[in-house]
Order: C-alpha cells, then structure tokens, then sequence
C-alpha cells in the first residue's frame, strides 16, 4: 500500500469538498474581532468596554483546554464514519447556535450571558476546526498532495474573509446598523456552514486508521521537547501569528496617520488579501519544486522585503499605497497553508517514533500557537504604541506618527527575518518524509484496524491520556 499511499491524489470535487467549510469558518474570525467588541460595547447591548475586553479575553483563554482536548478525542473515536466526521457533525449545529446567539443577543445582555454563549460558539468552532485539519492531513500521505490540499483550504480560507469584509462594507453604505450587519455575517456564516460541512462528511474519504491512536504522557512530552521539526513550526506558527495580530491591529492607524489614506483603508485591505489568494497556487507551485520549508524562507524574504517598500509610499498617494499593498498581500496566506502541510509531515514523525496516528492533538498545538500569537498581539503593539507616545483618541505629535510608522514596518521585517533564519536548518525535507512514512505503512501492513480508539460516548479520563494501557479496547464492544 505504501507506493500507491503516496502517490494517491484527491481528486478536485473531494479537494472542492473539503475545503468549502473554510469559507463560513474563516468569516467567523474577523467578526469576532472587529465587529463583535464595539458592538458589545455600544447602547445597545450596553457593556463597557472594560467587561468586553475581559469576557473576549476570557472566552479565548478555554482554547487551551479545548483545543487538545477536541484534538485528543478526535484522534481516538471509532465509529463507522470514521474518527474526524462525528465531531465535526456534533459541533455544527453547537456552533450554528453559538454564533446566532452572539450575533444577535436581541438587546442589552449581561456578562455572564455574553461569556456563556461565546464559550458554547467557540466549543463549536473547535469541534469543527481542529478535526478538520487533521483530516486534511489524513487524505494523503504525499509530501506535496498535502500542499495543495492546505492550499486550496488556503484559498477558501481567503474568499470567506474577503466576503465578510465585503458584506458590511456594502451594508455600511446603505446606512444599516452595526446590528443589522452582523445579522448579516451570521446568516452568511450560518447558512453556508451546515451544506458545506454535510457535502464534505458525504463526498470526502477518511483513510482507516491501524496504529494507535494514543501515547503515554512521557513518550509525548519527550517528542514534543525534542523534535526539531516540531519545535520549528510551532515557533514560526507563533511568531507569525503575532506578527499578523500586531500588523493587523495598527494596519488603520498606519493607512490614516502616515499614508493619509483614511477613505481608502478598506479598500488596500481588500487588495490585501485578493492578491493573497490569487497567488496561493504560485506557492503551491514552488513548493513543489524546491521543498516546503525553503518555499516559506522565500515566502519571508519577500514578506520583508515588501513591508520594507511601504516606508517608501508617498502620503496621499492611492495608486502606489495599491500597488505596494498588492506585492505586499502576495505572500499572505502562505504561510499559513505551508506550516500546515509541513506539521502533516511532523505528525508522521509522530508516528514513526510512538507508533501513533493522531494528528488531532498535532494539530491543536498548531492552533493553540495561531491563537496565542492573536490573541497577545494586540495588546504588546498597543503597549508600544502608547510608550512611542501614539494616540488612537488624541492628536499626535509628527515624532509619534513617524514612531508608530517605522514600529508598523519594522515588526514584519524583524520577525519575518527571524522565522526565515529559523527555517535555514528545518530537518524535515521530502526524503525524509518518505522514509517516515515506509516505516509507517510497514508498521500498518502489520495491524488490522486500530485496537484503542474509543467508542462513541466514552469519555476519556486523565489516566487514559497518561497510560499506555490498552485496557480500554474492549467497552462497549
């Protein structure tokens, strides 16, 4: 099975299928973090701004428990669907209701109403995410299939951004409320999540699973300290994702107060990101050619280098600020897609040394990683901005906005220079992915099926996760 493994290909509706539900799930991310704060903060739901920054702030902090654990249990179930699709079935209607519910409170809500049901939405969406792109990890063991399915997920990734930026960039000019658009981005979101997510449960494949799907505490936490690979694509995933965080958090001080761009923000964001998507499949493409980690050292250095030409847009002038943001937004989304196709490949490692199959706790480090980079972001670059001596309320001396503009492009070239040195000297290229992976498919022509994954219902304790036992295999058979 191990050559026709490799060489297996998802065909383009199965791709298609797969990658559909990145659209609702990725136009949920920047509702929440744009819109949903003001909007808990206005008369109309009537929180301060101080009890909306602690109940986002808090809400965020139970991904660090739900995020292994849907990963951890994603890994083990067993049922005849296959261990990924059950969870993502269970947590879409949990996450339909969530986002109704904090999209459309209805009217003032007290903090305790807003912290549950941002708590329920995001059990939902890790329910949903984290299987998902572990499944994704699943369909193919070839080193590059695996970065085209990242990066067509990519793509879609992009087009569901771009349209919740459009759906209330249009509503706003019709003189609509903040209400009645975020009504519109749940309904978006909502309406598009449940076919997408039965169209891929119905059409994409989920490969048998044969090794086991878990490991003792300390053979995991040895892998996890000492793997280079993994270690590597974590930190990068960090460091890019704080970098994206803090960028995207003064990207409209930076349009207003050093291009004098105001009116047109909206619009180099959405230049942003479409150039972002249309050039996916040209990172795809080199990729394929020189290897995933040497594709993202190139996807840095061209991130640097066009961060460095914004300090070089002339105020006032639309064209180039479009221009230069079009370069810029080339490499956006790239490495996003790469660091997931390259933690596949760190999951194989995995298994070859623990004799594992669980790509579900793989990956939720990998978003724990994104969400911490996110989530601390903001308040370091604001902490920033306020010892320059930048103000977002008062006016601003020409000293601070030449601070806050030099502190906007130096934090891209800085980290983006730091994650290619950390890439120079990744260990893991597609020859030894292959290698992995023979012994894999050895080990796996040596077993049947799987003998400790779950059955459906049974919740695993403590002690499942910390024992190597497998004296579980047997319940409820």
């Amino acid at each position: 099975m191990d050559a026709n493994a490799r060489r297996r290909h998802v065909t383009a509706f199965q791709l298609f299928a797969y990658v559909l539900p990145a659209v609702p799930l990725a136009a949920l991310g920047l509702p929440v973090v744009v819109h949903l704060p003001p909007f808990y903060a206005s008369k109309e739901i009537g929180l301060s701004i101080g009890m909306v920054g602690l109940v986002f702030s808090l809400a965020r902090m139970w991904d660090v428990i739900l995020d292994p654990m849907m990963g951890y249990w994603s890994d083990r179930w067993r049922t005849r669907l296959g261990r990924r699709k059950p969870l993502i079935i269970l947590g879409t209607p949990i996450l339909i209701l969530g986002i109704w519910m904090t999209f459309v409170p209805g009217g003032p809500i007290s903090p305790l109403h807003a912290s549950f049901w941002l708590f329920v939405m995001y059990v939902g969406w890790s329910m949903t995410t984290i299987p998902q792109l572990s499944w994704g990890s699943e369909l193919s063991t070839n080193y590059h299939e695996r970065s085209r399915i990242y990066g067509w997920a990519q793509v879609a990734t992009i087009l569901g951004m771009v349209t919740v930026l459009a759906i209330p960039a249009v509503m706003e000019h019709m003189g609509t409320t903040l209400a009645a658009r975020l009504l519109a981005m749940a309904l978006f979101a909502i309406v598009l999540l449940a076919p997408s997510v039965a169209l891929a449960v119905g059409v994409v494949p989920e490969p048998e699973v044969k090794l086991h799907t878990h490991a003792g505490l300390i053979p995991t936490l040895k892998f996890l300290l000492k793997d280079r690979a993994l270690r590597r694509v974590l930190t990068v995933d960090l460091i890019a994702s704080t970098n994206a965080g803090a960028v995207g958090a003064m990207f409209f001080f930076f349009a207003q107060y050093a291009l004098g761009l105001r009116a047109w923000a909206g619009t180099l964001l959405l230049v942003y990101f479409v150039s972002g998507c249309i050039c996916v499949p040209a990172w795809m493409a080199l990729s394929r050619r020189i290897g995933k980690h040497k594709a993202l050292v190139v996807t840095f250095f061209w991130s640097v280098s066009m961060s460095a030409l914004q300090l070089l847009i002339p105020r006032g002038a639309v064209g180039i600020a479009i221009l230069v943001y079009a370069l810029n937004g080339a490499s956006y989304g790239s490495a996003v897609f790469l660091l997931r196709s390259m933690m596949a490949d760190v999951a194989d490692a995995d298994a070859a040394e623990n004799n594992t199959e669980r790509a579900g706790l793989m990956y939720s480090f990998l978003a724990l990683t994104n969400k911490f980079g996110l989530g601390w972001s903001v308040g370091i670059a604001y902490a920033i901005l306020a010892w320059i001596g930048f103000s977002a309320t008062e006016t601003n001396s020409p000293a601070a906005v030449e601070g806050m503009r030099l502190f906007y492009v130096s934090i891209s070239v800085g980290f983006g220079l730091i994650n290619a040195a950390i890439m120079l000297r990744y260990p893991l290229d597609e020859a030894r992915q292959q290698r992995l992976r023979d012994v894999i498919e050895r080990r796996r022509a040596e077993h049947h099926t799987a003998d400790d994954m779950l059955p459906p219902g049974l919740v695993p304790g403590a002690a499942a996760l910390a024992s190597d036992s497998e004296a579980i295999t047997d319940v409820g058979n």
